[in-house]
């Protein structure tokens, strides 16, 4: 079933948005649960989806804009990012896509870059943190892994839909993380820079520590968007 998502939301983007949804046409494009055409599929799809479709209220994951995020890390660190923007998931690599008893499993490679402005107190590791500037994160090559659990359901519209019943995620960093702040110790640009220069020279430990509240923040946008799209779309049209 779920394997027809992916070119369902190319199919839309293609179409002319004066058509409604119930009518657009899919082709169905596997004649089997293959990895392989799975594969292929999500991988062409992915950059549609992740552009937003906004007739069917899908915002875009790429770029994805942050107006306002409120984080509590490790050591009592709170930091308020705004005015950000997030790029990079329209160009994720697709390992494998593999589907079986409602159960989707698959694994991407993405380079994703965030810009935005930030606010900062608190304590970084031995360092204690008073910043307020810009900061830029790019993540080169992070794994990102995703098992969900797919059902059919009734909407609310009486119609069958897909429903996501559970989901479980976990990322690790098969390339490297570097940092970009400034202002980090407010009058202070010396300080700052060293502790910038510890951040880079022990990325993996910072991105392990403290890196989980941002990556949880991006997938939550996704799962908002795939949950939209089955609430939206009956299952009569994915199949």
């Amino acid at each position: 079933m779920l394997k027809y998502f992916y070119l369902y939301s190319a199919v839309l983007f293609l179409t002319d948005f004066t058509v409604p949804v119930k009518t657009a046409y899919l082709k169905k494009p596997c004649e089997d649960f293959s990895e392989e055409c799975l594969t292929k599929t999500l991988q062409m799809g992915l950059p549609i989806f992740v552009e937003g479709i906004r007739e069917i209220g899908l915002e875009s994951l790429d770029p994805y804009r942050i107006e306002k995020l409120n984080l509590k890390m490790p050591g009592d660190m709170n930091i308020e990012f705004k005015h950000g923007v997030a790029r990079g998931l329209k160009k994720c690599r697709v390992d494998f896509a593999r589907y079986k008893d409602h159960v989707f499993e698959t694994q991407f490679h993405c380079n994703l870059t965030i810009k935005g402005h930030y606010r900062s107190v608190g304590r970084f590791l031995m360092f204690a943190i008073d910043g307020d500037g810009k900061s830029i994160i790019k993540c080169s090559n992070i794994r990102l892994h995703a098992f969900l659990t797919i059902k059919p359901m009734t909407g609310k519209d009486g119609m069958s839909h897909l429903e996501v019943t559970s989901s479980n995620f976990t990322h690790s960093y098969d390339g490297r993380v570097t940092y970009s702040v400034t202002n980090l110790l407010k009058g202070n640009p010396e300080i700052s820079n060293a502790v910038v220069n510890f951040m880079n020279e022990n990325w993996r430990m910072v991105a392990e520590d403290f890196g989980d509240p941002i990556v949880h923040y991006g997938i939550s946008a996704v799962m908002k968007n795939l949950k939209k799209f089955f609430e939206v779309v009956p299952l009569e049209e994915i199949i």
